[in-house]
């Protein structure tokens, strides 16, 4: 993965370090980047609104931050529109943001009221209220003043946006802060913004590259350019068993779904060869639904899980795959049969749902790469730890295994690098989604040799990949009446920008 699919994790002083050191005293080519970084902010902003914002309420400090929320609201607004700034501590006392205030856009009315009134503004709705009070620059604690008027923006209504961090997040200090819907880092991920105690200021967290050459972290986050693999024409004279060679066994009768889903997300994502191993009872509805697989109905014991006996059969299939997926809707009764095949699986293994167990990712040592998809909950029960990116990092160090952890923020692991995953949100809070990432993740793995990649670069770019379909859904259909399966739709359109 190239480095500009990725940008580090940094501190706030760590990042104003570098930007001053790219900037060396040049206005012009600060006032670019903080054209390009407010352009960005109301990309965000817009998406996430989901409509043309007509009233806009731009929270600011005398510094820079304040102008890059200022300009935001003015690239946001639409002639008609209505901006409404309140400084917290006086008017811009920069040169940079004395400029960014005096821009003007035809048509679009600019008041300013005093912070001592701010109050009264929870009498009104706006379409975005933008916080631009602090930067990376806050160093704790608040003043008495700015605790005052942070706890004033409580009452205020509108999709509240913070311009780099929540203002009262910084290095030294996890609040009191402005609590965002959504946060836009610029430049990099800053480090706060990751502090558990953060999360319920932050909301949803995108990151904006402006092209600061920060380097290489252990710790980074993905950008869209993760996927540009897959945006290459494939080669002319490719053949189908160039292309991925995928196995999944799944499902019971009971629940069949899941292993469905991990095979259309798979065909979906680029797999030429899925063979499924699923109940005979719902085999043939699936090859009528999905023909473009291989199915192989196997039996079932009383309880409708996928019988042991199956074994020789599924044993027989493992021999050219080059990724087996295994675990999903599978059920406990099945706990044998799973460790069975994972003990017997020498290509790359994705382990999901049922198949995260302590015992099964012992049994799988043979296997050349596993991959481990657990939610909070799995993670706790694979680790006896609760879930956290240092916990995900030290168990994937242990075992040897990738693990992709699940969640707001999800984090791809090899035990030494962390890759953070800033897309998705809610709208994947739903059954069934990380089914469908589990068949994306499995399928990229499967190319992982024909895209070039390594197998944790392969599996960012599945989950990223995955988790921008999320957003493409969100920005089209909304988050409330959609089916988990409707993100497949989307896997198309992310990669043609």
């Amino acid at each position: 993965m190239s480095a500009a699919a990725r940008l580090p994790v940094l501190t706030c002083a760590e990042a104003a370090a570098a930007e001053a050191a790219f900037l060396a005293g040049d206005a012009a080519l600060s006032w670019e980047l903080m054209g390009f970084a407010a352009r960005g902010v109301a990309k965000e902003a817009l998406a996430l609104l989901g409509r043309p914002a007509k009233r806009i309420l731009v929270l600011a400090g005398k510094g820079n931050n304040g102008a890059d929320a200022f300009l935001a609201a003015l690239h946001c607004a639409r002639r008609g529109a209505e901006i409404i700034a309140v400084f917290a501590e006086g008017g811009p006392a920069r040169d940079q943001a004395r400029r960014a205030w005096a821009a003007r856009k035809p048509g679009v009315r600019i008041g300013v009221i005093a912070a001592a009134s701010l109050r009264r503004l929870a009498d009104h709705e706006f379409d975005l209220i933008f916080d631009g009070v602090l930067g990376q620059g806050f160093r704790a604690p608040l003043s008495a003043e700015l605790r005052t008027f942070l706890r004033a923006t409580e009452a205020l209504r509108g999709l509240r946006i913070a311009v780099d961090l929540p203002s009262g997040l910084g290095d030294d200090a996890n609040g009191p802060a402005f609590r965002a819907d959504l946060t836009v880092s610029i430049g990099c991920l800053k480090r706060p913004l990751l502090a558990p105690r953060a999360a319920r200021f932050v909301g949803r967290l995108r990151v904006l590259d402006i092209g600061l050459p920060l380097g290489e972290t252990e710790e980074a986050c993905v950008t869209a350019a993760a996927l540009t693999p897959l945006t290459k024409p494939r080669r002319a004279r490719s053949d189908k068993r160039h292309h991925g060679r995928l196995l999944i066994v799944g499902g019971s009768d009971r629940m069949p779904g899941a292993v469905l889903m991990n095979t259309a997300a798979a065909l979906r994502s680029g797999a030429a060869l899925v063979t499924t191993c699923l109940p005979e009872s719902v085999r043939s509805k699936a090859a009528v639904a999905y023909p473009e697989a291989m199915w192989r109905g196997l039996r079932t014991g009383k309880e409708g899980s996928l019988a042991s006996t199956n074994l020789k059969e599924v044993r027989a299939l493992l021999a050219d795959k080059d990724v087996v997926l295994l675990g999903s809707g599978m059920g406990e009764k099945a706990l044998k049969f799973i460790g069975a095949i994972a003990a017997s699986a020498k290509s790359d293994l994705v382990l999901d749902a049922d198949a995260l167990r302590p015992r099964i990712i012992r049994s799988a040592a043979g296997a050349k790469v596993r991959v481990l998809l657990p939610h909070a909950g799995e993670f706790e029960r694979l680790s006896g730890r609760p879930a956290s990116v240092a916990a995900a990092r030290a168990y994937a160090r242990k075992t040897k295994t990738l693990v992709v952890l699940k969640g707001p923020l999800t984090c791809v692991t090899d035990g030494v690098r962390v890759l953070h995953v800033p897309f998705g949100g809610p709208v994947l809070a739903r059954g069934g989604a990380g089914d469908l990432l589990a068949g994306i993740v499995a399928s990229v793995l499967a190319r992982r040799r024909e895209l070039g990649l390594s197998p944790l670069d392969a599996v960012a770019l599945a989950t990223t990949w995955h988790a921008r379909a999320a957003d493409w859904l969100r920005e089209n259909q909304g988050e409330e009446a959609v089916r988990t399966t409707d993100l497949l739709a989307g896997l198309s359109p992310v990669l043609r920008g």
